[in-house]
């Protein structure tokens, strides 16, 4: 088995710089780190960390913590599968994934799970931050017991975190009101529809609808633009809210919705045959997918779900084990699907995901 002083000995450079390539940290030429690689390569060098790792029979602990996903319908069914995958792929490695699950519109609940993955003392965490104040105050409880962690889906200000994974989310909302003031007639009023539970909870949804707003204030666009807030995106409650704002003579022209629930949306227009109305929301599980073949949902944006608890996970996993250094954040893409596009999309890898 090559040693980090071997290669140097080979590549002949010092063993500071066999380590700088390792770790992928500059100060090494393009020339000098591609004649290191290429040993490295050679000799299979992580695979020897890896069987050394083994061979001492250490053992990793990473806790997992996401939204429960309460069906296959749902957003976090997506990170879920890809927790798991990662989760089977690595357990080889003596790596122990534990995941936690808390409803995300319950503090208590989250508050709970941050309590058991404390007392767990893992070696490093993959959670999605939900409840801002609350997880900064957990993020310093791990800084204090030295545990790494990567977030997903909803990013955190802090400069502590190993690594982001997830979408850029006020630019991707600033693509929304783009799209919307696109399919929509100048001064034609349009809303916004979420849950008040979504916004207080979650800072992706908040975040989305500020990039959508700055849409319109930056390009000084004077259409109306209305919120309407829902106690939950239960058929009842959408289709309440949603009969109030067309009872009204000048009633909206578009909806956003900064969220998954896109379909309780059109299911409203569906049932009340209202062709006219444009929509513009997030994620491609199979009840928004349909409607987007309809034509009754006009724009969604995948976000990726799976890799993002897949990547989650495998970043954490080569850190602790092969000491490689992530990039600060990984964004996902800003893939938008519409009804020209939809059959050719990755329908097979598409879950449904949750509002």
């Amino acid at each position: 088995m090559k040693t980090i002083k071997d290669i140097a000995e080979e590549a002949k450079v010092s063993t500071g710089t066999v380590d700088r390539v390792i770790h992928n940290r500059p100060g090494v030429s393009p020339k000098t780190k591609e004649r290191i690689q290429k040993l490295l390569d050679k000799y299979d060098f992580e695979r020897n960390i890896l069987a050394s790792t083994l061979a001492f029979k250490k053992k990793y602990t990473i806790a997992t913590l996401i939204p429960t996903p309460a069906s296959k319908n749902q957003f976090w069914s997506g990170p879920n599968k890809g927790l798991k995958s990662a989760a089977k792929e690595i357990q080889k490695y003596g790596v122990i994934t534990h995941r936690y699950y808390f409803d995300q519109y319950d503090l208590k609940s989250y508050e709970r799970a941050l309590e058991q993955i404390l007392k767990l003392k893992p070696n490093g965490v993959v959670f999605a931050p939900f409840f801002y104040n609350t997880s900064l105050a957990f993020v310093e409880k791990l800084k204090a017991n030295d545990i790494p962690f990567v977030l997903i889906n909803i990013d955190l200000e802090t400069g502590d975190k190993l690594s982001y994974i997830g979408q850029d989310s006020f630019k991707s909302g600033y693509l929304c009101g783009k799209m919307m003031n696109i399919i929509t007639a100048p001064k034609e009023s349009i809303a916004i529809l979420t849950s008040k539970k979504n916004v207080d909870s979650h800072l992706a949804i908040e975040t989305r609808i500020k990039g959508f707003m700055n849409f319109f204030e930056t390009n000084k666009n004077e259409k109306p633009i209305h919120k309407i807030f829902v106690e939950s995106f239960a058929p009842k409650e959408v289709y309440r809210a949603l009969t109030e704002e067309f009872s009204k003579p000048d009633h909206i022209t578009g909806i956003f919705v900064p969220s998954s629930a896109l379909f309780t949306v059109a299911d409203f227009l569906q049932s009340e045959n209202l062709q006219n109305i444009r929509t513009v929301g997030f994620d491609v599980h199979q009840k928004n997918l349909d409607y987007i073949r309809k034509g009754t949902i006009d724009f969604a944006i995948d976000q990726h779900p799976f890799e993002q608890g897949y990547m989650g996970v495998k970043i954490l996993f080569e850190y602790l084990l092969l000491n490689k250094t992530p990039k600060p954040e990984y964004r996902s893409p800003m893939n938008i699907v519409t009804k020209e596009n939809v059959d050719s999309f990755n329908v097979a890898s598409a879950i449904e995901y949750s509002v």
